[in-house]
């Protein structure tokens, strides 16, 4: 653990004697600092990258962090994470895996898979397809309307990939482009769903309170509780846009990489380890793979950030100071080998459970009060998996494998942040299944 220059956050500066940020990047460590309610705090504006382009960072906080509960603290965050978690409980979840998700995924790749080439393969397009069915998932989660069609389906897909870089374009390449773009896609996003979702389910509260419909004719949903106005912060419409679209971002997106870059790693492991091919489809190793992914990759950033707000010593015996930002190294942790083995840098869906109680995953997930929403709908509320293995599961049973005529497209990123391999952010990756 060493401290390194870089940009002071946009709280304070530290002490000049000190470096500008410190780095946590041992699980212990992360564990110490993130389970404390005293040690640190969410800053958008550190995350956003402000320091160094405040105009940019500006318009990251201000369009698509700064309202979210993902970068608030205290009372507010717990009462907005408090009504959200019955959204991904088991029964919530269940309903919308085996009525929405599932369904969906076998109507479009019973689709995909009829539209043969002259070659004899089908070929599709991976980000295109689990965004399109995630997206059912995250209408549901926000409570959008009018979901009911193939071409509103695939505008709501247009805006999942510029509004996921609008909230992290502090790490990527060409950021007045992707925030241009971010901006515009969430201009359509407001006008097309969330303004006349809002008005629908304001309507339906007035009929409930009227009595005309029962509580349990509105499925629940963040613009169920928004217009029953239990939370003040989304009494303010703009602050709610910023909540619902960094659920949507998260939950697409997030989704969509993971089980991709399942699939990537996968295919190199059944060349170097044929004797495993025969478990392509076993759920239980596929969660594995799920994990280690999650473990060497996510949260598909080279760092996470907070604000020290108090002095604390780290395992090396780095001091962090007041008002110094911190850089909470996930992947680095993650590939520690003293938890994960030699091999901690390597993908193994074999890899045995750490020994001291350290989940497969690691920190992939985060820890304490901002841990990700979505555990649950990756890992199942029974720790055996949710809709993302069961996805990957019939992906595998078709025989999908990376197009070697097409390959994939990702994101230009500004790797001077990144202290591990490129962890791509895909935008395209095309597979092809033999017929």
């Amino acid at each position: 653990m060493t401290q390194s220059s870089g940009s002071v956050g946009a709280a304070g500066s530290v002490d000049g004697s000190q470096c500008p940020f410190a780095r946590a990047s041992t699980i212990g460590d992360i564990g110490k600092l993130l389970r404390s309610r005293t040690a640190v705090t969410h800053d958008p504006y550190l995350f956003a990258n402000a320091k160094e382009d405040p105009v940019n960072g500006e318009i990251n906080v201000r369009e698509f962090l700064g309202a979210s509960m993902m970068y608030t603290e205290g009372p507010s965050h717990r009462l907005r994470r408090k009504l959200l978690n019955p959204l991904v409980r088991a029964d919530s979840l269940a309903g919308v895996r085996e009525d929405v998700v599932l369904p969906e995924a076998d109507r479009l790749l019973a689709l995909r898979l009829a539209e043969v080439d002259a070659d004899g393969r089908c070929r599709l397009d991976l980000v295109d397809f689990l965004e399109r069915v995630f997206v059912h998932f995250t209408a549901k989660l926000i409570g959008l309307i009018e979901m009911d069609s193939d071409e509103r389906v695939a505008l709501m897909v247009s805006f999942a990939g510029p509004i996921a870089a609008g909230t992290s374009s502090g790490y990527l390449e060409d950021r007045d482009v992707v925030n241009e773009k971010a901006l515009a896609a969430k201009a359509r996003y407001v006008e097309e769903f969330f303004v006349p979702s809002l008005a629908w389910h304001r309507e339906q509260r007035r009929r409930i309170d009227a009595g005309e419909i029962a509580e349990t004719d509105v499925p629940d949903s963040l613009l169920k509780l928004a217009a029953a106005g239990v939370v003040p912060e989304w009494l303010d419409e703009e602050k709610l846009v910023v909540e619902s679209t960094l659920l949507f971002a998260a939950s697409v997106g997030t989704s969509t990489q993971s089980i991709i870059h399942t699939i990537d790693l996968l295919q190199g492991w059944f060349v170097e380890h044929p004797e495993d091919v025969g478990r392509r489809t076993d759920p239980t190793f596929l969660l594995h793979s799920l994990q280690e992914i999650i473990r060497m990759r996510a949260p598909f950033a080279p760092y996470q950030t907070r604000l020290s707000l108090e002095q604390n010593t780290l395992s090396d015996g780095t001091t962090v100071y007041p008002n110094q930002e911190l850089h909470i190294e996930y992947v680095l942790a993650n590939r520690d080998a003293a938890v994960f083995g030699e091999d901690a840098n390597e993908f193994n869906p074999n890899r045995p459970s750490p020994v001291d109680g350290t989940p497969r995953y690691g920190v992939g997930f985060g820890l304490g009060a901002h841990q990700c929403y979505g555990l649950r709908v990756v890992v199942g509320n029974d720790g055996k998996g949710g809709v993302h293995v069961e996805l990957l599961r019939r992906l595998m049973a078709v025989g999908v494998r990376p197009d070697p005529d097409n390959p994939p497209v990702g994101l230009k990123k500004d790797m001077s942040k990144f202290l591990v391999e490129d962890i791509p952010r895909y935008l395209e990756y095309s597979v092809v299944v033999d017929r």
